[in-house]
């Protein structure tokens, strides 16, 4: 017979992973979301907005550990690359 400790730990491990995983998936949404703005041309302002989204779901992701914050710097970089290649007309790397 499993110890109450041994069923309350496996409890919280699975509620963990379902929160990690949601953070996970909104966060990986959102850059998916701009990179095919950035593909198909929207204005200015709309990639603006969702390249804020997508920063603030990253740091969040990376605040509540979901991700290590290296991971999380890098990610931003990346997304702020192809938008800043993408507004100055660089078409390197996009």
């Amino acid at each position: 017979m499993a110890k109450k400790a041994s069923l309350k730990k496996a409890r919280q491990t699975k509620e963990r992973n379902l929160r990690n995983r949601k953070t996970s998936k909104a966060f990986k949404t959102a850059i998916r979301k701009l990179e095919l703005a950035i593909k198909d041309k929207k204005s200015e302002q709309e990639l603006r907005v969702l390249f804020t989204k997508a920063v603030s779901l990253i740091d969040k992701a990376a605040a509540k550990r979901v991700i290590h914050k290296n991971n999380a710097a890098r990610k931003k970089s990346l997304i702020n690359r192809k938008l800043r290649n993408y507004l100055t007309g660089n078409p390197k790397k996009q």
